[in-house]
C-alpha cells in the first residue's frame, strides 16, 4: 500500500509512514457494509473465538484478576492480558498465563498514554455539568489508541491521533463494540465476580475484533 501523503510504499496495516512520518488514516468502511449487520458478523466471530478457547481464557482471566490490583505494574499486566487476547483472536496460539507478564516493552508508552488521559479527565471534571459527560466520551475515544500501543508499540501522541481518526472513520461500529463489549464484560459482576471470568474475555474480544477491523485495510 502507499502512504497517502508522500506516495511511498509502506507495509499493509501500517499506522505511521516510515518515510515522511505522517499518520496513515484508517480505511473508511463503506456505507453499505457499515452498521448493525456488520457488527453482527463481528460479534458472532468474537463469540466463536471465545467458545473455542474458553478454558484457557478463564484461567488467563483468573490470574489477571489476581494481579491487576497492583498499582503502576497493573499497566504492564493489562498490556500482557490484552496481547494474549490479540494472539487468540488472530489464531496465533492459545492464551497462556505467562503472557500477562510479557508485555513490558510497551509499558512506557502506555503509562504516558494513561497519564495523559487521566490528566485530561481530571481537568474535564472541573467543568460544571458537562465535565462528567465529556469525561465519559473521552473514555470511549481513547480506547483504540490503547490497543495500538499494546499491539504495535505506538507512541502516546501517535496513538491519540490514530484513535480519533479510526473512530471518525467507523464511529457506529466502534460505539457498538465499546458499549456491548463493556456491558458483557461487566455482566459477570452480578454473579459475585465469578462470572467475570467468563464475561471479561468475551467483552474484550468484541472490542479487539473491531480494532482488528480498523487496523487492517480492506483488500
Amino acid at each position: 500500500m502507499q502512504c497517502p501523503f508522500c506516495k511511498e510504499e509502506v507495509m499493509a496495516g501500517a499506522v505511521k509512514c516510515k518515510h515522511c512520518g505522517s499518520m496513515i488514516p484508517p480505511v473508511s468502511v463503506p456505507r453499505e457494509t457499515a452498521g448493525v449487520d456488520d457488527f453482527g458478523v463481528l460479534f458472532g466471530r468474537a463469540v466463536e473465538i471465545w467458545k473455542g478457547n474458553l478454558g484457557d481464557l478463564v484461567l488467563l482471566t483468573l490470574v489477571f484478576m489476581r494481579v491487576v490490583w497492583v498499582p503502576i505494574a497493573n499497566i504492564g499486566f493489562i498490556a500482557g492480558y490484552t496481547r494474549s487476547l490479540l494472539k487468540v483472536a488472530r489464531g496465533k496460539g492459545k492464551a497462556q498465563v505467562g503472557d500477562i507478564f510479557g508485555a513490558w516493552d510497551c509499558f512506557g508508552n502506555l503509562f504516558v498514554y494513561v497519564l495523559i488521559v487521566l490528566i485530561v479527565s481530571i481537568v474535564l471534571h472541573l467543568v460544571p455539568i458537562f465535565g462528567s459527560l465529556a469525561s465519559i466520551v473521552l473514555g470511549f475515544v481513547v480506547v483504540p489508541g490503547g490497543y495500538l500501543i499494546i499491539d504495535r508499540g505506538a507512541g502516546a501522541l501517535d496513538a491519540c491521533k490514530w484513535s480519533l481518526e479510526t473512530i471518525r472513520a467507523d464511529f457506529l461500529n466502534w460505539l457498538l463494540a465499546y458499549l456491548v463489549g463493556n456491558v458483557i464484560a461487566c455482566a459477570g459482576l452480578v454473579l459475585l465476580m465469578v462470572g467475570v471470568l467468563l464475561t471479561a474475555p468475551l467483552g474484550q474480544l468484541i472490542i479487539i475484533r473491531q480494532y482488528e477491523r480498523a487496523r487492517i485495510p480492506s483488500s
